[in-house]
């Protein structure tokens, strides 16, 4: 619930925000014709922007005012009227619109704001740094019709993962098998993957899309927010910081690059259950204090780089500095958080680089990996029982005795009652991968666990035509 539906609600509440039409104060908009004035700028309009990619306008009164709520004590005699808005590039062609009004403060040349208005405008680049405003409604149908797409498609995942859940429970009763709450947790985790069971590395970059694009409204309402709301938001941050690195990592995956012990390695250490969002809710917490430290480095000095290059592409340069740095310590706090719990559990790290046939069958299949899943059985790293169902991994065995490990593909939007599929032939408890195929058999738990090295000398038979039997 709170993994799943709490960001999903975040999202389109930003969604709904964005998304509403938009005016700018005349006020704040250039007269056409007006000439443009470059001398003594700085003197006479001493605010500074505080990113590379923001273009606006902005009126500061030369009478002192009473300062803003959240103007420093050390201003109260130095405060003037300040109304602005600007227009932050996105990543798609639109950006998001910000309009505040507050007080500026002549002693720390800083503006003390409140939002006013929040939006979205469908332009971009140079287009958006020559713009000057005007007093109509503006709107982005850009992000109107690409966040609807994420939104809806976030709904249907929902409603695949619940109907998945429900039916795994009712056959799990039936069979008579109990489950605890943190394996049922990871069973619903992987219910929720982004990607279907046989998606392709395009598939998986137009998901990655949508979840950047969540990504940046996110971090747009975190700047525009303060309080108890903007920490709600960093739900949704998370989140979706949590499914760009799964996404990435996925299509890594997917290429077969890496071998079979590096990506093991990989995966046990920087994507496990037990670091899972904590990495990126650090991040999510730290969020203000990194990118007022970004917009104050060197960068607010980069717009000659940006008018070389284009303001579009200088801002894919900036935006891909904030996101390395916050992948950086993602990617270290799990790291650091995987290597202590491992240690501490089994008293060494020889689990991140043992092999596991359960992980080579499951290989892109499974979301993450349960460090605490694993136990040691004769000096083979095995997936506990509790662990196997945990995942939906069931059994399966033909007429000749013949046992496959079977387990729920998951499709896109279908949800279609025959869906267990074969993945590995069982012997002893080793497990040897095999071509993916639908289960025809009797549906059981295993009762021992499994693992250890795959055994090249094992090959998968073919099963029988007899008709699946599903318990429903």
């Amino acid at each position: 619930m709170f993994v799943g539906v709490v960001p999903l609600i975040l999202q389109a509440r930003s969604y709904a925000k964005f998304m509403a039409p938009h005016k700018i104060t005349q006020d704040l908009v250039v007269p056409d014709g007006t000439a443009i004035e470059t001398i003594n700028l700085h003197e006479v309009c001493p605010v500074k922007g505080l990113m590379y990619n923001i273009h606006g306008t902005y009126l500061l009164e030369a009478e002192k005012v009473a300062p803003s709520p959240t103007t420093p004590s050390s201003c109260s005699n130095e405060s003037f009227a300040f109304h602005h808005y600007f227009y932050h590039g996105s990543i798609g062609y639109y950006a998001f619109y910000e309009e505040a009004s507050g007080t500026y403060c002549s002693i720390d040349e800083t503006a003390y704001v409140e939002v006013n208005g929040l939006g979205t405008y469908d332009t971009n680049g140079s287009h958006l740094a020559k713009d000057t405003g005007d007093t109509t409604y503006r709107r982005s149908y850009w992000y109107g019709l690409f966040g609807a797409v994420w939104i809806a498609y976030r709904t249907l995942l929902m409603r695949r993962s619940f109907i998945s859940c429900k039916r795994y429970g009712r056959r799990s009763d039936i069979m008579q098998q109990k489950m605890r709450f943190k394996d049922a947790m990871v069973y619903v985790q992987e219910s929720l993957r982004l990607s279907a069971h046989g998606a392709r590395n395009y598939h998986r970059a137009a998901i990655l899309y949508l979840l950047v694009e969540g990504l940046m409204s996110d971090l747009f309402m975190l700047i525009a927010q303060d309080g108890f709301i903007a920490k709600v938001q960093y739900i949704s941050l998370g989140y979706n910081l949590s499914g760009v690195l799964s996404m990435l990592f996925e299509m890594v995956e997917s290429m077969n690059w890496m071998s079979e012990k590096a990506r093991c390695l990989t995966k046990r250490l920087l994507f496990n259950y037990e670091t899972a969002l904590i990495g990126e809710f650090c991040c999510a917490a730290a969020m203000q204090f990194y990118l007022t430290l970004l917009n104050r480095s060197s960068l607010k000095q980069s717009q000659p780089a940006a008018e070389a290059v284009s303001y579009y592409v200088w801002s894919l340069v900036g935006h891909g500095v904030i996101v390395l740095g916050i992948v950086a310590t993602i990617l270290s706090i799990r790291a650091t958080g995987a290597i202590i719990s491992v240690k501490c559990a089994f008293g060494s790290l020889k689990l991140f680089t043992s092999p596991c046939s359960v992980d080579t069958a499951l290989g892109v299949r499974s979301k993450m990996i349960l460090l605490s899943g694993y136990v040691w059985e004769n000096g083979t790293l095995c997936y506990r029982v509790e662990t196997l169902k945990s995942f939906g991994i069931m059994s399966v065995e033909q007429e000749d005795e013949t046992q496959f490990l079977v387990l729920h593909k998951l499709r896109w939007l279908g949800i279609p009652r025959q869906d267990m599929i074969a993945i590995g032939e069982v012997d002893g408890n080793r497990v040897q991968p095999c071509i993916e195929r639908p289960c025809a058999g009797i549906v059981s738990a295993f009762g021992i666990p499994l693992g250890g090295p795959t055994d090249a000398s094992i090959s998968a038979k073919p099963m029988s035509a007899r008709q699946s039997v599903y318990l429903s």
